[in-house]
């Protein structure tokens, strides 16, 4: 069971017990993936006459983590009583974690599985900055650390015969290791300052590398980090850069090059000046709208970039993890595919007769998931497809994909409520309820007004609850060009 079902009766209880003195802020500190921002919007939570711990469970639900998990937190700052609410939810076996006589094996048994949502899926060397593998602490790190930088710098004889391999291989040969040094100057040290955006498993900086203004991203370990989440923080990042050196195309983000020799791994990519389509659609830092037209091309460009992904090889490699704020833009405000670190080789969504491919674990931003893999965990083409769907939607009308101030929370279910209350042959004034949905610092040209429908069309279609009614990239690339 995933946090988000969780009964309201638990979610209620546990309200009334974390709420007290604000103890839900110190299991806020322990959950992986909640920021800042997150714990503020809990704080104001009061407000808006909700429980911060319900706002605080509904954020951590969204990104797919399981009431085991949950559990597990509630251990890790031995709160007890909580533990007890929902000790029914998890496996007996867990049970001793409620107990201070299980010891700290337990507790430290329980930390390894933190490192996120449960997830299936030569450097130039200089003496004087320790390396990812010596930083990381223990002997036991370093192996982790080591083992899985060698998968990746040294795929090996073993694997030589796999085109896919040797692709990949021959991409790192062709992609430039940069030393950490260089990245220390480029970025002012990674000052506070060149701090573009922060995800879960690193931190994006810009910086001045030769003479070009890069994207720096540092993957960061945490200080209470376990084994299990740096081998799962070296995989996305590791991850990340082996696709990147695989795929090159006009709307993936591009990667300059790689540093394995500094503390952390380091991934160095072309800067996008005009940031996330999340921040322009919101337009965060005071930026202008994205007008009509911009808009429109900017879902051309998407799309031929997961059809790129989908395409490319024998077996179709799915992102994983399309949402508007991994979709880059340039000073053009041309996109760019980004944020690998999820992505894997999947099949394509042939009909029910096929057996489909089934991932271990649910991972990614819940309000882009599609059903069949948040309830069965089926793993297709048609995940892209559904996640690219809701984008369209949130650039059609402007609106996030998950909002607890309107009803229906979710953007597609908002835009089907709208939908169904206009019915067949409604008349000029009714069909006005879904013109409203435009955004409206797009500009409100009446030319212009087709390309709303057509993203809205679009949107509606990738994200159909049933996979095999959503289209196609090679489909939806007709329908917008």
């Amino acid at each position: 069971m995933y946090v988000f079902q969780l009964p309201f009766h638990e979610i209620k209880a546990l309200s009334d017990i974390l709420d007290a003195g604000n103890s839900w802020e110190e299991l806020a500190s322990a959950m992986p993936q909640i920021a800042a921002e997150d714990v503020n919007a809990c704080r104001q939570a009061p407000s808006r006459h909700t429980s911060p711990t319900e706002e605080l469970l509904r954020i951590w639900g969204t990104k797919g983590y399981s009431v085991l998990q949950l559990y597990k937190v509630l251990a890790k700052v031995k709160h007890v009583r909580a533990m007890k609410v929902i000790r029914h939810l998890v496996e007996e076996k867990y049970h001793r974690l409620e107990s201070d006589e299980a010891g700290q094996s337990a507790r430290n048994q329980a930390n390894a599985s933190f490192a996120s949502p449960s997830c299936d899926g030569a450097a130039h060397r200089r003496p004087s900055v320790p390396s990812v593998a010596a930083s990381i602490g223990s002997s036991t790190k370093r192996s982790v650390a080591q083992s899985t930088a060698a998968s990746l710098v040294q795929t090996g004889a073993s694997a030589a015969s796999s085109a896919a391999s040797s692709a990949m291989l021959s991409g790192l040969q062709n992609t430039p290791t940069v030393r950490f040094e260089e990245l220390l100057d480029a970025t002012d040290r990674f000052a506070a300052t060149n701090m573009v955006g922060r995800g879960g498993y690193g931190v994006v900086y810009k910086g001045y590398w030769k003479h070009t203004h890069v994207a720096v991203k540092r993957i960061q370990a945490r200080g209470d980090s376990s084994v299990e989440q740096e081998k799962e923080r070296l995989r996305q990042s590791l991850m990340e850069l082996r696709t990147l050196a695989m795929y090159r195309h006009d709307n993936v983000l591009p990667l300059y090059g790689y540093s394995l020799d500094g503390p952390e791994p380091c991934l160095v990519y072309q800067f996008m000046a005009g940031g996330s389509l999340e921040d322009r659609l919101l337009c965060r830092n005071g930026t202008a709208a994205l007008t009509w037209t911009q808009r429109l091309n900017i879902a051309n460009g998407t799309s031929k970039g997961l059809h790129f992904l989908h395409t490319i090889g024998a077996q179709p490699l799915i992102h994983g993890d399309v949402k508007s704020a991994n979709i880059l833009l340039d000073k053009h405000f041309e996109p760019k595919l980004g944020d690998f670190g999820l992505c894997r080789v999947g099949q394509i969504e042939v009909g029910i007769e096929a057996s489909p491919l089934v991932a271990s674990h649910i991972k990614g931003t819940l309000a882009y998931l599609p059903p069949e893999f948040i309830t069965s965990k089926h793993l297709s083409t048609k995940l892209d497809v559904y996640s690219f769907g809701v984008v369209m939607l949130e650039v059609a009308t402007g609106l996030r994909a998950y909002s607890d101030r309107r009803q229906p929370h979710s953007i597609v279910d908002f835009i089907l409520e709208a939908r169904r209350k206009v019915s067949i042959g409604a008349s000029d004034e009714q069909q006005s309820s879904l013109v409203d949905l435009a955004d409206k610092k797009a500009g409100g040209d009446d030319a212009l007004r087709p390309i709303f429908w057509r993203l809205l069309n679009v949107g509606l279609l990738c994200s159909d609850r049933e996979p095999t009614a959503r289209p196609v990239f090679g489909q939806i690339i007709a329908q917008l060009d």
